[in-house]
């Protein structure tokens, strides 16, 4: 039976890797834990209750403060629990507008990273955007 890191998210059935579908390599573990540590809310994760930048709770934010706070929350979380990566660039961009419908406003707030995994001098990127109507 071939082994991996964890299982890829989301899990998926996998006959030739066992249960579940695996991540292989350092790149696709890398950057499955980072997108968790960034969408995952502080208290979320059971017995590590600081773990997660919560993106999200940024949504309704003044643009200047949550583009401002999501940047030092990930440098801060980058540096306790993913201290194996460097951040290389870090871009975030908030954006609200009238929704399609004029049912409300839709929020967004983009994430554009490039971060540098040490030990195996290995570039990626990682971006993400989080969505909300109000």
């Amino acid at each position: 039976m071939p082994t991996g890191f964890d299982a890829s998210l989301p899990l998926k059935s996998d006959d030739t890797a066992g249960f579940y579908t695996l991540n292989y390599s350092v790149k696709q573990n890398t950057h499955q834990k980072l997108k968790m540590l960034l969408l995952t809310a502080p208290g979320e994760r059971i017995m590590i209750p600081k773990y997660g930048v919560g993106m999200r709770r940024f949504l309704f934010e003044n643009s200047n403060n949550a583009e401002l706070a999501v940047v030092e929350k990930i440098r801060e979380q980058v540096g306790i629990f993913m201290k194996g990566i460097k951040i290389v660039t870090l871009n975030v961009k908030k954006d609200s507008r009238t929704s399609v419908a004029n049912i409300g406003q839709k929020h967004i707030l983009y994430l554009k990273m490039t971060y540098l995994i040490k030990g195996i001098n290995l570039i990626d990127t990682i971006q993400l955007a989080e969505t909300q109507l109000s």
